[in-house]
């Protein structure tokens, strides 16, 4: 698998870090800052390429178009959703998105962007968890085990149709971002335009088919 990884700081890195202990892949890492590259040329067996990652002809010389991810972990909310946008044009067929501000991701999940990532929402919620004195789960254990996590973009028809929807035995709806607030429910939750329901599977099939049902509202929607 060909990765890009556009931002070097600590989250790039570990993830790069990641990746190549797999062994599997082949990695492009980029970022503006002259030492960072020098730190990841020699710690990392990959091609590293010092540039802005939002500039279309970095993103050629990383050979965008032949990636099969591309990651923007850069320090940059605005930068990251750039180069999602300029993923999508070079038509990388999965993009993953850091965003520490939730404000863009209805803009990142319009243009398609596969996976938004938010460390402060994270953080913030396993604080939360510790300061109530309940235990926080390592969710990277489910993970290595199977499970899966997927995040979806509630449109005006997914809301007029939650009723009949039901999603496949072995999902739950573990999450839901609305503005700036993020909703554990106990129950089914009401959905609203706008929000980002995250979704937890038991596997990838399940998870699919929780896509194809967010898919399907998307495009009954259009041909409305």
């Amino acid at each position: 698998m060909r990765v890009i990884i556009a931002g070097l700081g600590s989250i790039g890195t570990d993830l790069a870090d990641l990746l190549i202990r797999e062994g599997t892949h082949r990695l492009v890492l980029i970022d503006e800052d002259h030492k960072l590259c020098q730190e990841a040329a020699s710690n990392f067996d990959a091609l590293v390429l010092e540039g802005d990652g939002t500039d279309p002809d970095v993103l050629r010389r990383a050979e965008a178009d032949q990636a099969d991810v591309l990651v923007a972990t850069t320090d940059s909310d605005a930068y990251n959703t750039v180069i999602a946008m300029l993923g999508k044009q070079f038509s990388v067929p999965r993009i993953i998105v850091k965003l520490v501000d939730i404000g863009l991701r209805p803009a990142c999940s319009e243009i398609g962007v596969d996976a938004i990532v938010s460390p402060n929402i994270s953080a913030a919620n396993e604080m939360l968890s510790m300061i109530h004195g309940r235990s926080s789960t390592d969710f990277s254990f489910a993970i290595s085990r199977g499970a899966r996590l997927g995040e979806f973009s509630v449109d005006d028809d997914l809301v007029a149709r939650q009723e009949e929807i039901a999603l496949p035995k072995g999902t739950l709806i573990a999450a839901v971002v609305r503005q700036d607030k993020v909703i554990i429910p106990d129950v089914k939750p009401a959905l609203q335009t706008g929000d980002t329901v995250v979704v937890v599977a038991q596997d990838d099939k399940r998870l699919e088919k929780v896509k194809q049902i967010f898919k399907k509202a998307e495009q009954e929607d259009g041909q409305g």
